[in-house]
């Protein structure tokens, strides 16, 4: 997949979560904006559109840390909803990379703190989640603004009908990674129910632990209430 990033080839990437594709286009695209003429200040060259705040961070970390000691300087940021806008608004002086939630993205658009005119680079990451999530009138309306003229990366953990029809809107003539992912093997798990009263469920629950010698346990509870209960018996 680098080698073809690095020749400005379209990629469409098939991987669950977890199984590397951030790093898979973060160095690439930081080797290729080392050769990118300075930016007008506001307009960015490299976007990444991610489904949820935690993705964002996570992505950004990653660029953070690999363009740290390149010879020309890269500044990289996220943004995202659920926190004050202005500060973001603000930071966005000289930013080369952007990762952005979309719903965040088109505001900070509509109040002129960033421009996608200049865009040369594209990422969709984990473009089913965001369909998934209600997002496709967002991404619709970002894939306008966008030169028509762009490297594209689409990844995706599933290829949906509606990842098929954005592959069919901004792809041309990708390469196409998939990674299968191993099948699980349910037969490691045990599955196992007891009917007893209220008043034997704490009783219960500390004599299995006790006797089975659980190291690690994960109990679900109706309330905060009960759950303070639990934790102090």
């Amino acid at each position: 997949m680098i080698p073809s990033i690095l020749k400005k080839q379209d990629v469409l990437g098939v991987a669950q979560t977890g199984s590397g594709k951030t790093m898979s286009y973060v160095l690439p695209i930081l080797q290729l904006t080392q050769n990118l003429a300075l930016n007008r200040n506001r307009f960015i060259q490299v976007l990444v559109l991610v489904p949820t705040r935690k993705l964002a961070v996570q992505v950004n970390d990653v660029f953070q840390l690999f363009s740290s000691n390149l010879p020309q300087r890269i500044k990289t940021m996220a943004v995202f909803g659920g926190v004050s806008i202005n500060p973001q608004m603000m930071k966005m002086k000289g930013v080369d990379i952007l990762v952005a939630t979309l719903g965040r993205l088109l505001d900070l658009i509509s109040s002129n703190a960033v421009h996608l005119s200049d865009v040369k680079i594209l990422v969709l990451d984990e473009a089913d989640k965001m369909l998934n999530l209600g997002f496709e009138e967002e991404m619709t309306n970002i894939l306008k603004l966008l030169p028509t003229q762009l490297q594209n990366l689409l990844f995706s953990a599933t290829l949906a009908k509606e990842i098929d029809q954005i592959t069919q809107m901004i792809l041309h003539n990708p390469l196409k990674i998939e990674i299968e992912t191993e099948p699980q093997d349910l037969d490691l798990i045990n599955q196992i129910a007891y009917y007893v009263e209220d008043e034997q469920k704490g009783p219960l629950l500390r004599y299995l632990i006790k006797t089975e010698e659980m190291t690690q346990v994960l109990v679900f509870v109706a309330s905060s209430r009960r759950a303070d209960g639990v934790v102090s018996k």
